[in-house]
């Protein structure tokens, strides 16, 4: 339906209505536009293009604002204690503090009570100054004073605080960057707005702040940052925050980056980063930058999977004490659904889907760089490390109830030990790395004990850690109460062993910890400084880290990776739908004192912790590889990406072919962008790891995937067939 709009005559009225009236169109979402003419106004139709492009801008600026209010919590603690310059709080980690955050430090003064009835009104603050947090731990956090006031001292038992009261913004006018013809007095206009409905912040924007400024406008943001403008904002305007906002557009489409800075210290505190969706606009001209260099072809892989000859496959009893074979080169085996001739740029490997500045190589090179092997057994997760000690990596993998070694021979996956499971107990994670320092890595298993108590289960944690010794698997600890993990990653120079216990009502809600070898068992030490986002050890992946705080995390939400700052906001959000890696998961079930509360009305009816368990995912696996597989980037991240089912695919022909890749996300310098993808794979992938299997200067890729058997029987028993995919990239 078409809307036509009559405009019969012109209304003279004052600005401070037109703008009035625009605001209410603007809200009521109609597709209208004002425009001014000597102080008259007139309604024109807006065209669908510039109404998409506010809608996006609003929600952009919406999106900042929450991200800044996550920022700036209402937090009040106290001074528990002074060391030298360091003057301890009890705020930590859980109160969403973090390392920068800045906070008044004051002390209680007299009552103030009112004259005729005599009631205590509440006390007079004396504020003392100003601390900077430089180190956060999960109860306690130390600060440093970055102002003093005048003849003062800070004792223990004085308080801090990020105030009630509403934070007072300077906001300039948003800089558009190389963003050509963008709105940036809208969009300025709508961050100002949406900090202002939040109730935590007052907005002062740029023609009040070069009132106080006395008409001087500075020419460049940078200018906000001059001590003596700060000064002026915070003495004159009584500003606290400055908030310079910046548009930039990359591959990915357009953002908002809001940095907010203090306007007491001069420091950065934090930056939220959106997307401003649905804005298509163009970039200012500007001389390229240096293209990376292009890859030899020589360098570039080309992974091609085979089709195994028929027969090829033996009984699974034999098979488990054979080397795992290699795929027959017979003719290219593609994946069901999966286009066999795959659409890429001139010049990209043939084992890339997308990827850039890389030369593509084919023939028998190409059938070495991309082997396939069958399983016997559909392990869980797969890991490597260098078992005993030949400077030759192992690769490890999980069953339910068995731990699999594998060696890298002829070319080949060969088995060589294996050892099982108590009873009612089920493997659940995996992790390989040298923690114990005697250059051979250990096995760290996540186990979960179902014990049966009748006809009900309790779960407890029977974590373990095993060691080659010849060709036994031996455990050096066995029974260990805690959700076991290995972080690697940037700032990071030899695994870490970090753990968390199971918690009720929540499983993980403790404290992550680390754990040293004491030479006879893991002994708990500190715990790590994390992003508020982060619950669960397995939630993310560091990207930066210093000591034990870990500053910035790539994590996995709502089927996305994305990347959160120390404060817990989201700076970066990928494009990509993962899809679902769900396979390994467990039932929580609460303690039953935990349970009488829900269990509520039928408090007459036994409770039965059973009925309220909750099915729990552990994330996927993300990789951050500090010197990258392929490209020219700094820093890669790897993670794992299944097909997605759509209804209308089930409904027309049944359900779509399972397949999986690894897609890669490159980092430069802060930002990242959409990198490479290998060519799907068969099955829904489960892990990966990263290793050199030869010891030859390679990085080999393995791809764990798994294919449901078909039949009805096998679809009672839930079976599967394991699939190794290994890619090799030459240095």
């Amino acid at each position: 339906m078409r809307r036509r709009l009559h405009v019969h005559r012109t209304m003279r009225i004052p600005a401070l209505i037109a703008q009035m009236v625009r605001g209410l169109l603007t809200r009521s979402g109609l597709g209208f536009v004002l425009a001014f003419v000597a102080s008259s106004v007139l309604v024109v139709a807006r065209s669908p293009a510039a109404l998409a492009q506010e809608m996006a801008s609003s929600r952009a600026a919406e999106e900042a604002a929450a991200r800044l209010v996550q920022a700036f919590p209402i937090v009040q603690a106290s001074v528990v204690g002074i060391d030298g310059d360091r003057i301890l709080i009890d705020l930590g980690s859980r109160q969403k503090v973090y390392q920068g955050m800045e906070l008044q430090v004051y002390r209680e003064g007299e009552d103030v009570k009112h004259p005729v009835s005599g009631q205590i009104l509440g006390k007079r603050d004396r504020r003392l100054g100003l601390l900077r947090v430089v180190e956060v731990k999960e109860g306690f956090s130390e600060a440093t004073a970055i102002a003093r006031q005048e003849g003062s001292t800070i004792t223990a038992g004085d308080l801090v605080r990020v105030s009630h009261d509403r934070l007072v913004v300077a906001l300039p006018t948003i800089d558009a960057g190389e963003v050509k013809g963008a709105n940036v007095s809208s969009l300025t206009k709508d961050v100002a707005i949406a900090l202002a409905k939040t109730g935590r912040f007052i907005v002062i924007e740029e023609h009040l702040i070069r009132a106080t400024l006395m008409g001087e406008k500075p020419s460049r943001s940078e200018s906000f940052t001059d001590p003596s403008t700060l000064k002026v904002l915070s003495e004159r305007a009584r500003a606290q925050l400055l908030a310079l906002g910046k548009l930039s557009a990359t591959d990915q489409g357009l953002f908002l980056d809001l940095q907010v800075i203090s306007v007491s210290s001069g420091a950065p505190l934090t930056v939220a980063s959106v997307e401003v969706a649905g804005s298509q606009p163009g970039r200012i001209a500007a001389p390229s930058a240096t293209p990376a260099p292009v890859l030899s072809q020589k360098s570039a892989p080309a992974f091609v999977r085979v089709q195994p000859q028929p027969g090829e496959t033996a009984k699974a009893a034999e098979q488990a004490k054979r080397p795992l074979l290699e795929t027959a080169p017979a003719q290219k085996r593609t994946v069901a659904g999966v286009a066999a001739d795959v659409q890429r740029t001139p010049g990209t490997p043939s084992f890339l889907v997308k990827g850039q500045d890389a030369s593509g190589q084919s023939g028998d090179q190409g059938s070495k760089d991309h082997l396939t092997f069958d399983l016997t057994d559909a392990l869980l997760a797969v890991a490597a490390g260098d078992l005993d000690g030949d400077r030759r990596p192992e690769v490890v993998g999980i069953t339910d109830s068995e731990v699999i070694v594998y060696r890298w021979k002829d070319r080949q996956l060969t088995p060589i030990a294996r050892i099982g499971g108590q009873s009612f107990v089920r493997n659940l994670h995996l992790d390989v790395g040298d923690v114990n320092g005697g250059g051979r890595a250990q096995i760290f298993v996540t186990a979960l004990s179902s014990v049966p108590e009748g006809l009900k289960l309790r779960n407890s944690l029977r974590s373990f850690v095993l060691e080659l010794r010849g060709d036994k698997l031996v455990r050096i600890a066995d029974g260990l109460d805690y959700f076991l993990r290995l972080l690697a990653g940037p700032g990071i120079d030899a695994p870490m062993l970090i753990a968390q216990r199971m918690g009720n009502p929540a499983p993980f809600e403790g404290p992550i910890v680390r754990l040293s070898w004491s030479g006879e068992r893991y002994v708990e030490e500190r715990p790590l400084s994390l992003p508020a986002q982060v619950k669960s050890l397995y939630d993310f992946a560091p990207l930066e880290m210093v000591g034990d705080q870990v500053l910035e995390v790539a994590a996995i939400a709502e089927q996305r990776i994305r990347t959160y700052g120390r404060g817990g906001g989201s700076l970066w959000e990928g494009k990509d739908d993962l899809g679902e890696v769900d396979h390994l998961a467990f039932f929580h079930i609460p303690d039953l004192q935990n349970v009488r509360p829900k269990h509520g009305i039928r408090s007459g009816i036994p409770a039965n912790p059973e009925e309220y368990a909750d099915r729990l995912v552990l994330p996927r696996r993300i990789l951050v590889e500090a010197s990258p597989l392929f490209g020219g980037a700094k820093a890669q991240l790897l993670t794992l990406a299944n097909s997605t089912k759509y209804g209308v695919q089930v409904a027309l022909g049944g359900e779509p072919p399972a397949s999986g890749r690894v897609i890669a996300y490159d980092r430069h310098d802060g930002t990242i962008t959409r990198g490479w993808e290998t060519v799907p794979v068969e099955g829904q992938v489960r892990d990966m790891t990263v290793l050199d299997l030869n010891g030859a200067g390679r990085r080999d890729l393995v791809l764990l995937s798994a294919v449901k058997e078909k039949g009805f029987a096998a679809s009672l028993k839930g079976t599967s067939r394991g699939i190794i995919n290994v890619f090799s990239f030459t240095r």
